[in-house]
């Protein structure tokens, strides 16, 4: 069975166990991430017609099924990635679907692999459930402390902290970041300078959901760009003149393509064409991945 095979309901919603048996067979013939690749493509692509609590369904499965039919970190980044954005638009129940079963603690393993890892623990921290916040913020916080050795730099880590609200272990990174740097002065200038800001002044943040587009705001904030959050149509509806007002004075109108309704999306480049204002396309499904998106394309 392939994906264009799938059984669909009454709603026309592919149905999740014949996704899981197209996933399973790919997987058993060698090509389960290609085949994952088709299905999570197509499930976003209609994301529009889906509720949040859909999408959570459909994403809490490639989750399962890729961790027992993969060990690529691609794979099961995104697909932890999509888990956590997925439990954050559909609410309470589905964080507590994580939490009483394994998956927190695939997900904890996933987080505390290093690099992208960073952006699961972001994700964990908009947890409502106290403990899987508490969880994301020490490690943030450890990761910080890790990045000290000679040559590194607890910076970004610091940014994060304060943009999702923890002040209290971002001041404790940096005080123990300056007592370092007091002790080797060297390694301030092996580290270098922070990161420069982006050649922005001002970005648009399109679509992505509201605790996204606020840590992104508060983490852009302290490369001294400002932002204007625009919400996908789920959240609010807009008509063009507002979009064209909200948008004056952009610099870059970044459009989040996972969590975004394809009406918002072409009302936002129409406007945007008529401003003269480029537009990106971005996958990023954290606020650690936009800053990175935006310094990336200023090189």
């Amino acid at each position: 069975m392939s994906w264009h095979n799938v059984t669909t309901a009454g709603d026309g919603a592919p149905d999740p166990e014949s996704l899981a048996e197209v996933l399973l067979d790919a997987a058993a013939m060698g090509t389960f991430e290609p085949e994952l690749d088709r299905v999570r493509a197509g499930i976003e692509d209609r994301q529009d017609a889906f509720d949040p609590q859909q999408m959570f369904r459909y994403r809490l499965l490639f989750f399962d099924v890729a961790m027992v039919s993969t060990d690529d970190s691609r794979v099961l980044h995104e697909t932890a990635v999509g888990l956590l954005n997925g439990a954050l638009e559909a609410g309470e129940p589905a964080w507590e679907a994580i939490r009483t079963s394994s998956r927190l603690d695939d997900v904890e393993r996933l987080a505390s692999s290093g690099g992208s890892g960073i952006e699961l623990l972001e994700l964990l921290a908009y947890s409502p459930v106290p403990g899987m916040r508490g969880y994301a913020v020490s490690q943030i916080e450890s990761a910080g402390l890790r990045a000290l050795d000679p040559g590194g730099d607890s910076r970004t880590f610091e940014r994060l902290l304060h943009a999702i609200g923890a002040s209290a272990d971002a001041y404790r990174l940096e005080a123990a970041r300056k007592q370092r740097m007091a002790s080797n002065p060297g390694d301030d200038e092996i580290a270098g300078a922070d990161t420069p800001a982006p050649g922005y002044g001002v970005v648009a943040i399109v679509g992505g959901h509201a605790q996204l587009r606020g840590t992104a705001a508060r983490l852009l904030e302290r490369h001294g760009v400002e932002t204007v959050s625009i919400p996908s149509s789920l959240e609010a509806v807009r008509r063009e003149r507002d979009i064209v007002h909200l948008l004056q004075g952009c610099d870059l109108a970044m459009l989040l393509v996972r969590q975004i309704t394809h009406s918002t999306s072409d009302q936002v480049r129409k406007a945007a064409e008529k401003l003269g204002i480029p537009v990106i396309f971005s996958n990023a499904l954290s606020a650690v991945a936009i800053e990175r998106q935006l310094f990336e394309r200023d090189r």
